[in-house]
């Protein structure tokens, strides 16, 4: 020891004891003890000591054991003169300040934030404590196995930090590119769950339609703007020059020809299927004639609902007009009776004859001399170039508008009295030089002419097709990405503000930190990127739900690197305040800070992952998509975490480190100016602030203050009631959930075909559900067998309740049984009298069985048949082959219509029950390999589906959290305490979101899934401090201590994550989608959840369960203490029976 003497008025000491370090010899801090004395020239002394120290963790800090030759006592130390720097005093300070303390109280004494903790999960400070209190048990291989690998980890990156930053952001920028090159590409099958009849009923429907290809088939729904009826003269005419338009005006370029094709050139099945509009209007122009004109009506013409008579010719008007309204109750009633009663008839023309161009000459002539409908000269689109040219003069500006009529002359034309909605369709089969681009681009010119050309003052024409579907749904998800701004701006905000004030609690605020803190929020969307290009490259199909995937990874990633910059302050604290060349380099301090946050962030990985797995094999195509997506971005997320995030903070480090040795180089040359000198490592403490010292007993009192108000009895008790009150309120919400997807949540909410679905729910649907059943395998009809099978499943479809019987079934087969008639039968009149009911629908005079419809039917007349000029629209609706043995024509498939009516039908849940009595017909008939399809049926298995795949999604998450956490804890205590608070955070979210109006659909049970993976996060890091702190603590310590040491590493990481996530998905409110909504909504009751039943719920019941246990504990030993003391008391009373009985022989004797 020397002393070095250096002022008049103060000897500075310096006791100065060199030790090896145990760890690589290299010169480490020495923990230090103060002494004081007067010499003899009356100045004070002040000695600073070396204590022994252990070779540990800088995370460890056990109570030392002083020197028996230092000394113990504190002293007043005199204040320096006041030429010493600032710098001087501060260090003078807080030499005095610890001079004051007495070493052996300074661990158990501390404030609350500042009693010893271990890690947020499980990490090297839990490991060192369990080591310290003796609880460190073999089973603890694996953890210490990480951890000793993510030892290594951290010196190799900060070995090769820049290198990994570099490769990571030029691999994320390749991502981005490739993400940005790949199209988006919706199925709106995608939804229907994996193994869904429906699915298997869509196949059979595109089989029969496209199996070449993509076929046009696109969909008009006109109403008027006034939304009143279009039982109008000029708007009947109007929608019919909409027809004009759409089938002649508007073309299709063909890329293989080079050519350009209208509809009316390129149909060649379903080209006439409007004409019954058009008649209509020929009719009604003609009656309204005669009526206004007071002239009688044309008794050939009866306009009348479901079906007309024109001319003897019967037409159904139920594809077309939606929206009906009759004249009186008693009609309709007797128009529906009447139709559904009429079941036997099989010989009459009940479907759709449509006219050639010569028999709508002979309609209209002599009869509509003044209301012809005029040739205009219409637009011209070609979908090629996109150049729209219009040549038309406008012919209604000095047209006198025409008369409207009043409801008696309206009763007397028709039965119906409102017409609300027209619609036209136009189907055409692919064929063989088609393309399926030029099909999309037909359909979507057909859309963007309507939508953005066609002007009308009196009509909407709403267009639905399979290409504007799919580009509404690619709308509606490419509506989010604008909103990633509004996110990343939100949580760099949150980001920054939570990491600067941490910074500069631990004094180590810096403009590095601003950075770090930003990065932590890019670090996610580098993931996103190169996790999809990934994915892509391996031929994923790009759907618009993936759109949702940076919002997840942004609000769930970010956690991670929040663990990394804190748990490097603390480091870098403990660093300064004892300081060594071992750790003043970055890979020491690397090192340290993945051996601590590392499994933590590996277990938040891992529940992610296994979370997302589980809902890749429960969901449905589409959301496999999703959830593979976000595992792939979680796992990649991961890796950049330990790679780009750690280098960058390794590069951070590097620069921290030197300003260190600057500061510490400034401190020292100040010192030295005023003749104080300090030991090689000099400490770099910086005097804590008033706001620190004031925050830090602010804070301390309000932790206590929560600690025990959550575990006083009667507040615990009552949390308990309220959590069961809470759960019972969760369940009634589920048992009311509705189970409902229709096409519309697909689209942003101004979207126009969700207006349209509205119009379809409730004009089309009560009047017009449509079942299309499909015959792959009829056999030969010419066998009576056959025959009979075939008929009898149309006459089982129309007796089903709510059926609108035979006069709303579109059966070839009745056409042609009339058809081949027509030649046996030369001698009689082409057309067979028929009877007129009073609502204008003709009824049977004669019947046929199925004997007689087999006797007439030849397989070898169907293509003429079909090449009729009546009947060329059949052509549609069956498939043809040709025998190479002899020859002959057969009939290979065919499928057939029957409408359905009921109000009820627009309910959800109605509409699926119908849909399951039509296959319990059709699965009678699986020898002729019979199915029904209906446009809702992909929608309508979900009533099934989703309940069951929702539980197993449940169940399978939770195998997969309690699997991980026994893992990495090795508790069961803590597995199981986990696990049912996924179990009860998963009941809360589906009962909330009842209760939020959302419905049970594949999103979301998706947006339910991804939740409960960073929903065990909280709840296991309670369950297992809490478990720790029993060890710790010994079985004498109370549950508000054991609490206190839990929530002090658990509350502050849990409230700065949840109301990161919170704000980060708040973003998801703006966009105008349903999609959107679901995943705002079910993140943020988790978040609320997870943190309630993490910093409420459980410690009341732990804390309850705790008093429980040590109450029996209590009086199992008081049991045993009594018998003990029971004993005690008989055996000294036989010994003195004994003694007194020995004594009385002794005495006898």
């Amino acid at each position: 020891m020397k002393v070095i003497k250096e002022s008049k008025t103060y000897e500075v000491y310096r006791c100065m004891i060199e030790e090896k370090d145990t760890s690589g010899g290299r010169d480490s801090p020495d923990p230090v003890q103060l002494a004081s004395e007067i010499n003899e020239n009356g100045m004070h002394t002040l000695c600073v000591g070396v204590t022994d120290r252990p070779a540990i963790s800088p995370s460890h800090s056990p109570k030392m054991e002083l020197k028996p030759t230092l000394s113990n006592a504190s002293s007043t130390f005199p204040l320096p003169p006041s030429n010493i720097s600032v710098t001087a005093k501060n260090a003078a300070n807080k030499l005095s300040s610890a001079a004051s303390q007495d070493p052996r109280r300074r661990v158990t004494g501390r404030a609350f934030p500042e009693r010893r903790r271990g890690s947020l999960l499980v990490g090297q400070r839990s490991l060192d404590l369990m080591a310290e209190k003796g609880n460190l048990e073999g089973n603890q291989r694996f953890v210490k196995f990480i951890i000793k690998k993510y030892k290594s980890w951290g010196y190799y990156v900060a070995e090769y930090d820049w290198q990994m930053v570099v490769i990571c952001i030029i691999i994320s920028l390749l991502g981005m590119l490739k993400i940005f090159l790949t199209p988006q590409l919706n199925d709106i099958t995608g939804y229907s769950p994996y193994g869904a009849r429906g699915r298997n009923e869509y196949s059979t429907y595109q089989e029969f339609f496209s199996h070449d290809g993509l076929s046009v088939a696109v969909y008009l729904y006109i109403e008027a703007k006034d939304k009143g009826t279009m039982l109008r003269q000029n708007l009947l005419k109007e929608a019919v020059d909409i027809l004009d338009i759409t089938s002649g005006n508007i073309t299709m370029h063909n890329s293989v020809s080079n050519k350009t094709y209208s509809f009316n050139e390129f149909c060649d099945s379903f080209c006439n299927i409007n004409e019954p509009v058009r008649h209509f209007y020929n009719g009604f122009m003609i009656q309204s004639e005669a009526v206004v004109n007071g002239e009688p009506l044309n008794d050939r013409i009866k306009l009348s609902y479901p079906t007309s008579m024109l001319f003897g010719r019967k037409v159904s008007l139920q594809p077309y007009f939606f929206g009906i309204e009759f004249v009186n109750e008693t009609i309709n009633n007797q128009v529906i009776d009447e139709n559904i009663e009429d079941n036997n008839s099989n010989n009459n023309n009940t479907n759709n004859s449509f006219f050639n161009d010569d028999k709508n000459d002979s309609i209209t002539e002599g009869n509509v001399s003044t209301t012809t409908i005029q040739s205009t000269t219409l637009l011209k689109v070609n979908t090629n170039k996109g150049i729209i040219t219009n040549n038309e003069t406008s012919q209604d500006k000095n047209k006198k508008r025409e008369k409207r009529l009043t409801e008696s002359e309206l009763r007397k034309i028709t039965n119906i009295k409102s017409l609300k909605l027209i619609s036209f369709q136009f189907r055409a089969a692919h064929q063989k030089d088609w393309i399926d681009s030029d099909v999309k681009a037909y359909e979507m010119a057909i859309v963007k002419y309507f939508k953005d050309i066609y002007k009308s003052d009196n009509l909407i024409v709403h267009v639905y097709s399979q290409s504007y579907v799919e580009e509404e749904m690619v709308r509606g998800g490419t509506s989010l990405l604008p909103y990633l701004t509004v996110g990343f701006l939100i949580m760099c905000t949150c980001s920054i503000v939570s990491v600067m004030i941490r910074a500069y609690y631990m004094h180590q605020c810096s403009s590095v930190k601003v950075m770090l803190a930003i990065c932590a929020c890019i670090t996610p969307f580098m993931s996103c990127a190169t996790a999809l290009a990934i994915l892509f490259f391996c031929q994923m199909r790009f759907a618009s739900i993936l759109c949702v995937i940076p919002f997840l990874a942004l609000s769930i990633g970010v956690d991670s690197s929040y663990l990394m910059i804190h748990e490097w302050q603390r480091v870098t604290k403990h660093c300064r305040e004892a300081p060594s060349r071992r750790n003043s380099t970055v890979c020491y301090r690397m090192a340290e800070v993945l051996s601590e946050v590392g499994p933590a962030i590996m277990i938040s990985a891992l529940t992610n992952i296994f979370a997302d797995l589980v809902g890749c094999f429960t969901g449905s195509p589409e959301i496999t998509l999703l959830c593979l997506g976000n595992l792939t971005t979680m796992f990649v997320m991961f890796i950049y975490q330990m790679t780009f995030y750690a280098g960058l903070m390794c590069l951070v480090g590097k620069y921290e480190i030197k300003q260190e040795r600057v500061e510490r180089a400034q401190i020292a040359k100040e010192n030295r100016s005023h003749g104080v000198v300090v030991g090689r490592h000099n400490t770099l403490n910086r005097q804590n602030s008033k706001f620190y010292e004031t925050t830090k007993h602010a804070v301390s009192e309000s932790m206590q203050a929560y600690v025990n108000f959550v575990t006083h009895k009667v507040v615990a008790g009552l949390t308990i009631v309220i959590y069961f009150i809470f759960i019972g309120f969760a369940i009634w919400g589920i048992s009311r959930i509705h189970i409902n997807l229709s096409t519309q949540k697909l689209f942003a909410l101004d979207s126009p075909l969700i207006v349209l679905d509205e119009l379809r729910v409730k004009h089309v649907i009560p009047y017009y559900m449509q079942a299309t059943i499909f015959v792959n395998k009829p056999g030969n009809l010419s066998h009576v067998n056959e025959m009979k099978k075939v008929n009898q499943l149309v006459r089982d479809m129309e007796t089903l309740n709510g059926s609108w019987g035979p006069v709303g079934t579109q059966y070839f087969m009745r056409d042609f049984i009339t058809f081949e008639k027509s030649f046996e039968e030369e001698n009689e009149d082409e057309s067979e009298p028929t009877n007129f009911a009073i609502d204008g629908i003709s009824l049977p005079s004669t019947s046929m069985n199925d004997q007689e419809y087999a006797k007439i039917y030849k397989a070898e007349d169907l293509p003429t048949f079909v090449r009729w000029p009546e009947y060329d629209f059949w052509s549609g609706f069956i498939k043809l082959s040709n025998n190479t043995i002899n020859n002959n024509t057969q009939l290979d498939k065919f499928f057939f219509t029957t409408s359905f009516h009921g109000k009820e039908n627009s309910i959800w849940v109605v509409r699926g029950e119908t849909l399951r009595s039509w296959r319990n017909i059709v699965d009678k008939y699986k020898d002729i390999d019979a199915h029904v399809f209906h446009e809702d049926g992909v929608f309508l298995d979900l009533i099934n589906n989703m309940p069951t795949d929702t539980w197993q999604s449940v169940v399978g998450t939770m195998v997969c959290m309690s699997f991980v956490c026994f893992i990495f804890l090795n508790s069961f205590f803590t597995v199981f305490m986990s696990s049912s608070c996924v179990l009860s955070i998963s009941v809360g979210i589906l009962g909330i979101l009842s209760w939020w109006n959302i419905d049970l659909d594949p999103i979301t049970m998706a947006a339910m899934i991804i939740s409960i993976g960073f929903s065990v996060d909280i709840p296991a890091h309670v369950s297992y401090h809490y478990y720790q702190a029993c060890l710790q603590e010994g079985e004498d310590s109370t549950p508000e201590a054991r609490l206190a040491n839990c929530l002090g590493s658990v509350a502050f990481p849990a409230i700065q994550a949840g109301v990161s996530t919170s704000f980060c998905v708040m973003s998801l409110i703006f966009p105008k989608l349903y999609m959107a909504e679901v995943f705002v909504k079910t993140m943020i009751i988790t978040v609320i959840l997870c943190n309630l039943h993490g910093l409420v719920f459980l410690p009341a019941f732990l804390t309850v369960f705790d008093r429980i246990i040590s109450s029996l504990k209590n009086r199992k030993k008081k049991h045993q203490i009594g018998n003990v003391d029971k004993e005690t008391s008989e055996m000294k009373w036989h010994s003195k029976t004994v003694e007194s009985g020995n004594k009385g022989k002794i005495s006898n004797k």
